[in-house]
């Protein structure tokens, strides 16, 4: 137990990442593979997965979910951005020229492709959403948003 804290330590200051961060990141590792194994059991043919989704999957998205809400002061607002898109949310960070900023997970886009292309977006957002910082706007989409 001691050496492998000593070596998360170690790695904390060679890395700069948090305890928290390398956990998040350990169990979004063991998510992915677990959905890896699923998609690849797709059917093409059939047109069906040939196997059930694995329920580690929903149990882990709702561990990691739980994890950026706990620790959330600690982390860096692009990490928690980028593990919510894994999970399959689609969180935006919006500015209203008026020194207010809200991250939003509904709205309406283009179809995106494997490409990147110029597409339009709407969002709707309730005025409680608008925040003071950007800090605030994740902190109420974490505390609010239906995940």
């Amino acid at each position: 137990m001691k050496t492998h804290l000593i070596k998360i330590l170690i790695m904390k200051n060679k890395n700069n990442n948090s305890v928290e961060k390398i956990h998040i990141e350990n169990l979004s590792k063991k998510r992915e593979e677990y959905v890896k194994v699923w998609q690849e059991s797709w059917d093409e043919e059939a047109g069906h997965y040939t196997s059930e989704e694995n329920p580690e999957i929903d149990k882990l998205s709702n561990l990691i979910l739980d994890c950026i809400k706990t620790w959330r002061f600690s982390l860096p607002f692009e990490f928690i951005i980028e593990e919510l898109t894994k999970l399959g949310q689609a969180p935006c960070l919006l500015y209203d020229d008026n020194g207010h900023f809200a991250v939003s997970g509904d709205g309406f886009q283009s179809v995106a492709l494997e490409e990147a292309i110029d597409m339009e977006m709407s969002h709707f957002i309730e005025k409680e959403a608008w925040k003071d910082s950007i800090r605030q706007a994740l902190d109420y989409y974490l505390d609010n948003e239906e995940f």
